[in-house]
């Protein structure tokens, strides 16, 4: 067994072994663990706090700093409350905490026998998203494998448990088209950063690079985009938001109308994201390769 073998599995077990004494608690307790552990280590020992505090100073400068934090605490919440809700959650309880808004939209899209582009944000608990096939959408995923494959496994078997079905991000356009082919749903996170390679435009006030594959496909393949969300609620609810269609018919697969089609999608996911800061990841370096907010 090899050194990375044998951490892959130190790892993996403690988690399970973590899960299974959570399991044995009330679920108000773990609750409550969750929220508390959360907030003492992202935000009190600060892991990528400052990588977070420092992006909501750029994106809201005329924001207090006592206000931002209130934002980054809720954020920090919402990700325990995540946690509680992807690993301690049985699908069947999951769905009952759902509601789904803008159905028609989804069905107005797949209705057009080309499968269809869910466009989505790391928003709110976008991973609830693996109970959609419960509702009758047949929701596939783009996923990228995690370090450790026990984790990136048991990760995935709990996603697909109910209908959901998993891309390899690195098998990249043809398992797409092949979803798409069979109309499917195929949710992409549509705020990572593309490095390099990506286009370059404004997202929340800032240059960052965007993936250009969504825009492709659409235009070339004639596929729709359904922005949609995963947004939380105070009482405990999970909203899937989804809007209006997105179909450019007219526009050649060409990289300037990539930038119309692209600029159409962030506008509604910045809308999202001003409306509802705390539920946005900003701990990740979205504007990693576009504008340099830690120069």
């Amino acid at each position: 067994m090899s050194k990375k073998e044998l951490v892959n599995k130190i790892e993996y077990y403690s988690f399970r072994a973590w899960l299974a004494g959570f399991k044995l608690l009330p679920r108000f307790v773990v609750r409550y663990l969750l929220i508390s552990l959360f907030h003492t280590v992202g935000y009190g020992i600060g892991i990528r706090k400052q990588i977070a505090l420092k992006q909501l100073r750029h994106v809201y400068p005329n924001t207090p700093l006592s206000e931002l934090k209130v934002i980054l605490k809720k954020m920090y919440r919402n990700m325990a409350l995540t946690v509680l809700e992807e690993y301690l959650t049985d699908d069947e309880q999951l769905y009952s905490m759902c509601k789904i808004t803008g159905r028609e939209y989804v069905d107005e899209a797949l209705s057009l026998g080309r499968g269809a582009i869910l466009a989505t944000a790391h928003f709110g608990n976008w991973e609830a998203a693996r109970i959609l096939p419960k509702a009758g959408i047949p929701l596939s995923v783009i996923a990228k494998a995690q370090r450790n494959n026990l984790f990136d496994t048991y990760t995935n078997y709990i996603r697909k448990r109910s209908g959901l079905k998993v891309i390899d991000m690195n098998k990249g356009l043809r398992d797409i088209i092949k979803q798409l082919n069979e109309g499917r749903f195929v949710a992409i996170l549509m705020d990572q950063n593309a490095g390099k390679s990506g286009l370059m435009m404004d997202f929340l006030g800032f240059s960052a690079s965007h993936w250009k594959g969504v825009a492709k496909i659409s235009l070339r393949y004639g596929i729709p985009i359904v922005p949609g969300f995963a947004r939380r609620t105070d009482d405990g609810e999970i909203i899937f938001e989804f809007h209006k269609p997105i179909l450019h018919v007219e526009l050649d697969d060409q990289e300037p109308n990539y930038r119309i089609v692209l600029e159409e999608v962030n506008q509604i996911i910045e809308k999202e994201i001003r409306m509802y800061p705390d539920q946005w990841f900003w701990v990740h370096k979205r504007w990693k390769h576009g504008f340099d907010m830690f120069a």
